[in-house]
C-alpha cells in the first residue's frame, strides 16, 4: 500500500493514482499467493506496471520536497503524473487479464482501473489559486518600489494553508529550498530554478521576520553558533586569509542600526548584502565576498563545505536584495553598491549573450527558462534592456509568440518584448523583426493565458506610440478585431490594456473607422453605463474607456452609435462629471465636448439644459486638467446660437 503523499499540489490526482495502484496491488498479491504461472505475454505488462508504481512512489514519498517549491513546480509535477497515467494505461491495455487465473473480484478491480485510467491529471481550482497567490507574493516582494511587499493578511493565510505556521517550520522550509538548489546544480534548468528558489527563500525569510520576530530573537539569544561553517571556512577565517574577515559596517555606531537580521548579512563578511547571489549549494552571499573567496583558491561553499564547480554561476537573489533595500529604508542606512555597478554591466552583457545563446540553440525547455530570465532582466533598467537587444534577443523571442504547446514560453516571450519595448530603439527592432506584428496580434487574439493576451495588448500600446507604427499595426486585418475581443472578454487589466491600445491606434483616422466597424462603441457604452461602484479596479478601466469614447464621439458615425443606444448615455456621463475620479471627470467632459462638436447646435442645446451649473462647479473645484476642459465646454455651451458649431453630417 502506498503511504500518504508529501505533495502539496495535485492532491486529488495523487489520491486517484494512489487508489488505482492500491487496487492493482490486489492483483499482485493474488498472483503471488496462488503461485500463478504467468504467461510470457503478461510479463511485459506487469513489469511496466511495477515501473509505474516505483515512479509514483518516487514522486509521492520524497520527504525532502519543499512545499513552496512543490507548488511553484506544479506544472512539472503535472507532466510527470500525466506520463505515469499514460504508462499505466498502456500497460493495462496490453495486459491479457483473461490468461491470468485471478478471482472475479480482482479482475473487476483491474477492469475498473483500466476504464478510469485515461483521465489526465490537472490542477484543481484551489491549487491554481495557491500558485497564483504564491507567485504574486514573490513578485511583489521583488519589486523595488516602496509599499510593494506582499499583503500581510493574504500572506499569513497562504502560509497557514501550507502548514508553515511556526518559526521551526519556516527554518526547515528554508533548508529544504536550499537542498533543492543543490539538486538543480549542473542541470540545464539550474539558472532558472536557482533564481526561483532564491525568491522563495527570500519570501520565507520575510515571513519569519514579520510573524515570528520575537520568537526568533529568543532563539538567537540562546544559540551560540547561529551560522555553522565548514572546516575550510573556519580555518581561513582563523588565519585571516584575504579580506573575508572584514568587520561589520557601522558596528561602532551607538544607534543600533548595525543590528542587521542574520539572513541579510553575508556569512563571509558579516556585512549587509548589497548584491546577494546564490551558489549551487543553496546559500546566499554578497557577490564581492564570495568572488574573493573563490578567487583565493577555494572550491567549496563556505557554509556547507559542498564542492562547487569551477567558475560556478552566481545567480542574483532579487528577493533578498529587496529585503535589504527595505531594511535600509526603515533604518536610514545608505544602500550603495559603490563600483559594483560597472561590474554589473559586464555581468549583464555576458548574461544576456549567454541567455540569447540558449534561445538560439537550446531545447524547448531551455528556451522557456531563458525567456523567463530575459523577462526578469528586461524589467530592471534601461541599460539592461539595451544590452539584451544588442545581444540579439528580439529575433529569437518573436517565434516563441506562436508557441501553442507551451503557454508559459509564450507569456514570457511577449512580456520580455513588452519590457524591452520601453526603450525607443527597441521598438524599431521589434517592428523590424520578421513576422513580429502578426505574432503579437495572434497572442492578443488567442494567447495561451489571459496574462499573455493582456501583455500583448500592452505591447501594441507601447509600439503604437510611434506614429508610423500606428499605420503598420492598424493595417493588419486581425489587429483591431483582436483588441476589440479582448475589450469585451478580458478582465479589468485586459480591458484596460485593450482600451489604451485602441486609443493609440484610433488617433489615425483609418484605424478609427476600423475601430467603429468592430463595434467598440457599444462595448464602451456597456462598460461605462454598467460600471460597478464596488469594484475599485474598474475605476481606471472606465477612465480609459471614456478616453477612447471621446475620440470616437468626435465623428458622425461614432455620435450616431452613441445617440442610437438604448442606454442612458448622457445622464451617465453627467453623473461621472459629478462623482467620477479626476481623470474620469475630464474624460467624461471630453466625450461631451466631442459630441457637441460632431452633433452641432442640437447637441449643444440638449446639453446646456442639464450640465452648465455642474461645469461651473468643476471649474472651481476640479483638477487643473478638468478645470480647463470644463471651461472649454462651458464656452461652447454658452455661446450664441450663431456661434454654435454646425452639424458635421
Amino acid at each position: 500500500m502506498l503511504e500518504k503523499s508529501k505533495l502539496w499540489s495535485h492532491t486529488q490526482d495523487v489520491a486517484c493514482i494512489t487508489r488505482r495502484i492500491n487496487l492493482l496491488s490486489l492483483l499482485f498479491h493474488e498472483l503471488n499467493d496462488k503461485d500463478v504461472v504467468i504467461p510470457p505475454s503478461a510479463t511485459a505488462s506487469l513489469r511496466e506496471l511495477l515501473t509505474v508504481i516505483n515512479k509514483t512512489k518516487d514522486i509521492l514519498q520524497d520527504t525532502t520536497t519543499s512545499c513552496l517549491w512543490d507548488i511553484m513546480e506544479a506544472g512539472s509535477v503535472s507532466r510527470r503524473l500525466q506520463e505515469i497515467t499514460r504508462d499505466m494505461a498502456k500497460a493495462l491495455e496490453m495486459l491479457p487479464l483473461g490468461l491470468l487465473s485471478v478471482s472475479r473480484e480482482v479482475g473487476d478491480h483491474v477492469e475498473l482501473v483500466r476504464i478510469h485510467v485515461r483521465s489526465t491529471p490537472e490542477l484543481d481550482k484551489y491549487e491554481s489559486n495557491l500558485i497564483r497567490e504564491l507567485e504574486e507574493a514573490v513578485e511583489r516582494l521583488e519589486r523595488k518600489e516602496k509599499g510593494a511587499p506582499p499583503d500581510l493578511e493574504r500572506l499569513r493565510g497562504l502560509f497557514l494553508c501550507l502548514g508553515l505556521d511556526s518559526l521551526s517550520k519556516c527554518r526547515d522550509e528554508i533548508k529544504k529550498l536550499q537542498y533543492q538548489i543543490s539538486l538543480q546544480a549542473g542541470t540545464d534548468a539550474a539558472p532558472y530554478a536557482m533564481e526561483r528558489l532564491g525568491s522563495l527563500i527570500g519570501l520565507v525569510i520575510h515571513v519569519k521576520s514579520v510573524f515570528f520576530q520575537r520568537e526568533e530573537e529568543e532563539v538567537e539569544e540562546d544559540d551560540c553558533e547561529r551560522v555553522p561553517c565548514s572546516p575550510s571556512f573556519r580555518d581561513a577565517v582563523a588565519s585571516g586569509l584575504g579580506s573575508v574577515t572584514r568587520p561589520l559596517v557601522g558596528k561602532e555606531k551607538d544607534d543600533g542600526s548595525w543590528n542587521v537580521p542574520e539572513e541579510l548579512k553575508c556569512p563571509i563578511s558579516l556585512d549587509l548584502m548589497r548584491d546577494p547571489v546564490i551558489v549551487e549549494s543553496g546559500h546566499t552571499y554578497d557577490r564581492t565576498s564570495i568572488s574573493e573567496w573563490l578567487d583565493s583558491g577555494h572550491s567549496t561553499c563556505p557554509l556547507s563545505g559542498q564542492k562547487l564547480p569551477r567558475q560556478p554561476p552566481l545567480i542574483p537573489n532579487y528577493a533578498i536584495r529587496s529585503l535589504v533595500s527595505q531594511w535600509c529604508d526603515r533604518h536610514n542606512v545608505p544602500f550603495h553598491l559603490n563600483n559594483a555597478a560597472a561590474v554589473g554591466d559586464d555581468t549583464v552583457k555576458m548574461t544576456a549573450a549567454f541567455l540569447v545563446g540558449k534561445l538560439a540553440t537550446g531545447s524547448p525547455q531551455v528556451q522557456t527558462q531563458a525567456t523567463y530570465e530575459l523577462r526578469l532582466l528586461a524589467k530592471r533598467r534601461t541599460e539592461i534592456r539595451q544590452c539584451i537587444a544588442e545581444a540579439g534577443a528580439i529575433p529569437f523571442l518573436v517565434p516563441l509568440l506562436s508557441s501553442t504547446s507551451d503557454s508559459r514560453a509564450q507569456e514570457n516571450a511577449v512580456t520580455a518584448l513588452l519590457n524591452l519595448s520601453i526603450n525607443d530603439n527597441n521598438k524599431a527592432l521589434i517592428m523590424a523583426a520578421s513576422g513580429a506584428v502578426d505574432a503579437i496580434v495572434g497572442v492578443v487574439q488567442q494567447g495561451g493565458t489571459m496574462a499573455a493576451r493582456e501583455n500583448a495588448a500592452a505591447l501594441i500600446f507601447s509600439l503604437s506610440v510611434v506614429a508610423d507604427y500606428k499605420v503598420i499595426i492598424g493595417s493588419k486585418p486581425a489587429a483591431i478585431p483582436a483588441l476589440a475581443t479582448l475589450l469585451r472578454e478580458g478582465n479589468c487589466r485586459g480591458k484596460k490594456d485593450a482600451a489604451t491600445a485602441l486609443y493609440n491606434l484610433s488617433v489615425y483616422k483609418t484605424n478609427k473607422d476600423a475601430v467603429l466597424k468592430a463595434g467598440v462603441v457599444g462595448m464602451l457604452l456597456n462598460m461605462v453605463v454598467e460600471r460597478s461602484d464596488e469594484e475599485k479596479e474598474s475605476a481606471t478601466v472606465i477612465d480609459d474607456a471614456l478616453a477612447l469614447l471621446s475620440l470616437l464621439a468626435g465623428c458622425a458615425e461614432g455620435l450616431n452609435e452613441i445617440l442610437g443606444s438604448e442606454k442612458p448615455v448622457i445622464p451617465t456621463l453627467i453623473d461621472l462629471v459629478s462623482v467620477g475620479s479626476d481623470r474620469g471627470k475630464e474624460n467624461a467632459i471630453a466625450v461631451l465636448t466631442a459630441m457637441c462638436h460632431s452633433g452641432g447646435e442640437t447637441m449643444v442645446t440638449r446639453l446646456a439644459e442639464n450640465i452648465i451649473l455642474l461645469l461651473q462647479m468643476v471649474t472651481s473645484t476640479g483638477s487643473s486638467r478638468s478645470k480647463r476642459k470644463a471651461a472649454s465646454l462651458l464656452k461652447l455651451l454658452t455661446a450664441r446660437p450663431s456661434q454654435s458649431p454646425t452639424a458635421n453630417r
